[in-house]
């Protein structure tokens, strides 16, 4: 490294193009195949049984017989789908919410810090029956309880934005008069979106987490339910399926979703 880069802190340096000399992609796939080669190898072990595990060739027939399934195409995937958008997009807007209402009010944000803290630690799942309870079940119960997973590391990381707005900045919007909306629109929003960003991002993840898992326990349809169903029949080869489907759409939509949001990273301009 040059000696002027050797000057600039490590959190501010570009990240690298390539690494020994291979851009990130061929390292992605690297590590994609070499686990694969370690599941199809334990799969064709006598340690395991086809009960336990089985072939990537047999989840890749039973993924693709799925997805020319109708009933499987509605009555899972667009199901856990939908689940997944709408969840994703109520903790968005409540966690942006809450995150600016704590940076304008200390008082909120003493009052509100201390669950923030341990929020993860509480089992958010060990709460369903509750929701069960008020809500009956249904979609709107796995909705609140993937919302109520997700909704935490946007706030967590949009305060943090908001919080990291130059003091000279916000001092020149409110020499211009800029106040309410417009400073949260102008000011406040363009600054933190590199953070708000980033818990948009993690919500997108733990949303997919918490409608699977919801699914397992509350539901009759949708991805979740229909693996836990292969499961209990010890149909293996159409859960293994169903999870490979999982994986390879939750690893597209976040790559999607990552790359849309970095074009409102500023920093990476």
């Amino acid at each position: 490294m040059s000696a002027r880069g050797r000057g600039i802190p490590r959190y501010l340096r570009p990240m690298p193009k390539r690494v020994l000399g291979l851009p990130k992609i061929v390292w992605t796939i690297v590590v994609l195949i070499v686990l694969l080669g370690i599941v199809e190898g334990v799969a064709h072990s006598p340690a395991v049984t086809r009960f336990e595990l089985v072939p990537i060739e047999t989840m890749v027939r039973q993924a693709i017989s799925l997805l020319g399934n109708g009933s499987f195409l509605k009555d899972a995937l667009l199901h856990s789908s939908l689940m997944i958008l709408v969840s994703f997009a109520l903790a968005s807007v409540v966690g942006i919410l809450i995150a600016l209402v704590m940076h304008a009010f200390g008082v909120v944000r003493r009052a509100l810090n201390p669950f923030l803290s341990v929020y993860y630690s509480v089992p958010t799942f060990a709460l369903y029956p509750i929701v069960v309870v008020i809500f009956g079940t249904g979609a709107v119960p796995i909705v609140i309880t993937a919302s109520a997973f997700a909704v935490i590391s946007v706030t967590v990381k949009g305060l943090e934005g908001f919080d990291s707005v130059p003091v000279v900045i916000d001092k020149l919007g409110r020499s211009l008069e800029l106040t309410g909306m417009k400073r949260v629109r102008t000011i406040l929003l363009p600054a933190a979106l590199p953070d708000v960003a980033a818990g948009l991002k993690l919500a997108f993840g733990y949303s997919i987490i918490a409608v699977l898992a919801t699914e397992f326990i509350l539901a009759t349809q949708g991805l979740g339910w229909y693996i836990s169903n292969e499961y209990d029949e010890f149909q293996i080869a159409g859960m293994y399926g169903a999870i490979l489907i999982v994986a390879a759409l939750a690893l597209l939509a976040n790559a999607g979703l990552g790359a849309v949001l970095r074009r409102f990273d500023w920093r990476r301009w």
